[in-house]
């Protein structure tokens, strides 16, 4: 283990702005099995918690069988089309790269499947910043769950107590709690400060060099 600050991400509202490639294949799955699109600011709350669950809430009434048809075309449309719109938030690039010169070690860690996680992360030329990538595995290790947060810092050779979780949601501040790690809101994504501030949100920022100067100078 280093003394060395740590920093692991959350992606999707964090680093990146995937929103409308995400309600695209949503929608366009939803309107092929005679269901009503849903609306950006309603797929908007639904995300967070990964793909399964999100398909879950935007067709709430349909079964088993039809969740098992429904859920890999609409996660297939996505994977066709996750980098159409996609792309970082401003300053996110410009953070990474402070970071990096600074000899801190980067990790993400998503609800996402990891195979998409690499594949937006590869196609935005982000992936060479991070030393742990971490994708969802399974419903048991989804977020909150800490498992992949924790084996995210073990591959950054990060001890928990100096590693910063960074995400937009509710979800990111209890995974950085579960995993003993100080959680980081950011409030440009897809959850409001609102939410963070009831959350417990150990520090809230609203540009992305501001995580540089917490991890520079932790409190």
């Amino acid at each position: 283990m280093t003394d060395q600050h740590a920093v692991i991400f959350d992606l999707d509202g964090t680093l990146v702005d995937s929103l409308r490639d995400i309600a695209d294949a949503l929608n366009e799955t939803l309107v092929e099995h005679g269901r009503r699109s849903a609306s950006l600011e309603q797929v908007r709350q639904w995300i967070g918690d990964g793909f399964t669950q999100l398909c879950r809430r935007a067709w709430p009434q349909a079964d088993d069988d039809t969740l098992a048809e429904f859920i890999p075309r609409a996660r297939t449309r996505y994977q066709t089309g996750c980098l159409r719109h996609t792309r970082p938030y401003p300053n996110i690039r410009r953070m990474l790269e402070l970071l990096r010169d600074r000899g801190v070690p980067m990790g993400v860690v998503s609800n996402k499947p990891e195979a998409l996680v690499r594949l937006v992360l590869e196609g935005l030329s982000l992936h060479a910043f991070f030393t742990a990538i971490r994708g969802c595995t399974s419903e048991e290790h989804r977020k909150p769950s800490p498992h992949h947060a924790l084996a995210a810092a073990a591959t950054l050779h990060a001890p928990t107590a100096k590693t910063f979780f960074v995400g937009d949601s509710p979800v990111d501040v209890e995974t950085a709690r579960r995993a003993g790690m100080k959680s980081i809101g950011v409030t440009w994504g897809f959850r409001s400060r609102e939410e963070l501030l009831a959350a417990e949100a150990d520090f809230l920022v609203n540009d992305p060099l501001e995580i540089v100067t917490l991890v520079a100078n932790p409190a």
